[in-house]
C-alpha cells in the first residue's frame, strides 16, 4: 500500500461488549443520576457508590430512554440496569432481532419504530417528553447538549489508550462518522494532546454523507441519499450538532465509501496476510479502512493526503461482527 505502518484500535472485545458504544452510554448514564444526587445533598458520589444504590430516593425513580441502531442502546440499557433504573430504548426498522435481543438481555424494553434512526430518534423525544423519562442520547439538537457530551467523553478512553499504546501515534487518521460522535472524540483528543496534529480523514457510506454535504455546504446540511446501508451504525441523515464545531473545523478531507467495498474489507481483517492478527469486525467497523483502501488505489487522492512509506496511520475497528457500528 505504499505506507510505513497500519495500526488498528480494535474495540471489538470492549468489556466483552463487542463495540465501542460500551464506553458512553453508562457513564452518561451515571453523569445524570450523581447529577441529581449533587443537586440534593451538595455532594458527588462516586461510580461505586450510586451502583451500590446509595441515594436510591434520589434515582429510583429515573427511566432512562434513547433511539439506537443497537450498540448504544445496549449500553444505555446496561446502565440502567447497572443502577438499578428502568429503561426503553427505541429502534428503527432496519435493527436485527440479535441486537434487539442482546437489549432486551441488558433488561430493557425495546420500543420498535417503523422508520430509520432518525425517526426513531424523533419517536423517542416525544414519548420521552410525555412520560416524563430522561433521554440519554448520543446524538444532540438545540438545548440537548450536555449529555451527549457526556457519551463522548466515555469515547475518549479509547484514545488515550492509543496514546499510552503507540508512541510517537499516527500522522493520519481514518475514522468512520454516523452522527460523529466517536469522529468528535477522536479528533478532538488527538488535536488537543499532539503538535502536529495529525492529518483527519472522516468515512462515511455513500448513502449516509451528511458529514461530506455539511463541509460542501460549510454548515449542518442532510445526507444526499437515504442513509439505506448495511453500515447500521453510520446509517445517519443528519450530524449531531455538538460535533460540528471539532469534526467541521478539524477534518482536513471527507470521504464516502461505496456497500461494495464492506464484505472485502471485513474479509481483509479477518484473514490478513503477512502474519497480522485476524480481526473480527462488523459493516461500520471496517469503514476506516475501506476508505484508506479506496484512497491507496487512486494516485491523486494519496497523494493529496500526503501519504508515503513515511506514514503511520491509525484505524479504529469500532463494532465486532454483531456490533452495529460508529453513529
Amino acid at each position: 500500500m505504499g505506507l510505513g505502518e497500519i495500526r488498528v484500535k480494535d474495540e471489538s472485545q470492549r468489556f466483552g461488549f463487542g463495540a465501542f458504544k460500551a464506553l458512553g452510554g453508562v457513564l452518561a448514564v451515571y453523569s445524570k443520576l450523581s447529577s441529581a444526587i449533587g443537586e440534593a445533598y451538595h455532594a458527588s458520589p462516586s461510580f461505586e457508590e450510586v451502583m451500590k444504590g446509595n441515594h436510591r430516593e434520589i434515582t429510583k425513580d429515573y427511566v432512562f430512554t434513547t433511539a439506537s441502531s443497537g450498540n448504544h442502546g445496549r449500553s444505555v440499557a446496561a446502565g440502567a440496569k447497572l443502577f438499578g433504573n428502568r429503561c426503553i430504548i427505541f429502534l428503527p426498522k432496519f435493527t436485527s432481532a440479535e441486537k434487539e435481543a442482546a437489549i432486551r438481555a441488558r433488561g430493557a424494553e425495546v420500543i420498535r419504530v417503523d422508520g430509520d434512526y432518525d425517526t426513531a430518534v424523533a419517536e423517542c423525544r416525544r414519548e420521552a417528553e410525555a412520560n416524563g423519562w430522561t433521554i440519554i442520547s448520543d446524538t444532540s439538537w438545540p438545548g440537548y447538549e450536555d449529555t451527549p457530551r457526556d457519551v463522548m467523553r466515555g469515547y475518549t478512553v479509547l484514545v488515550e489508550e492509543v496514546i499510552r499504546q503507540w508512541p510517537p501515534g499516527p500522522t493520519h487518521v481514518f475514522v468512520q462518522a454516523g452522527v460523529g460522535g466517536l469522529a468528535a472524540s477522536v479528533i478532538g483528543y488527538l488535536w488537543a494532546r499532539y503538535e502536529p496534529r495529525p492529518t483527519f480523514i472522516v468515512v462515511e457510506p455513500e448513502s449516509a454523507d451528511c458529514w461530506f454535504q455539511s463541509n460542501r455546504a460549510g454548515k449542518p446540511a442532510p445526507a444526499s441519499g437515504n442513509a439505506d446501508t448495511s453500515m447500521g451504525g453510520l446509517a445517519c441523515r443528519e450530524i449531531s450538532p455538538v460535533t460540528w464545531p471539532v469534526v467541521g473545523l478539524a477534518t482536513d478531507w471527507f470521504m464516502t465509501i461505496p456497500e461494495d467495498r464492506v464484505m472485502p474489507t471485513r474479509r481483509l481483517l479477518a484473514h490478513p496476510i503477512d502474519g497480522d492478527p485476524a480481526i473480527a469486525s462488523g459493516p461500520s467497523g471496517c469503514a476506516g479502512l475501506a476508505g484508506l483502501l479506496r484512497v491507496c488505489e487512486d494516485g491523486d487522492a494519496f497523494e493529496a493526503l500526503h501519504l508515503d512509506r513515511g506514514s503511520r496511520v491509525l484505524l479504529i475497528n469500532s463494532e465486532g461482527n454483531l456490533g452495529e457500528g460508529a453513529a
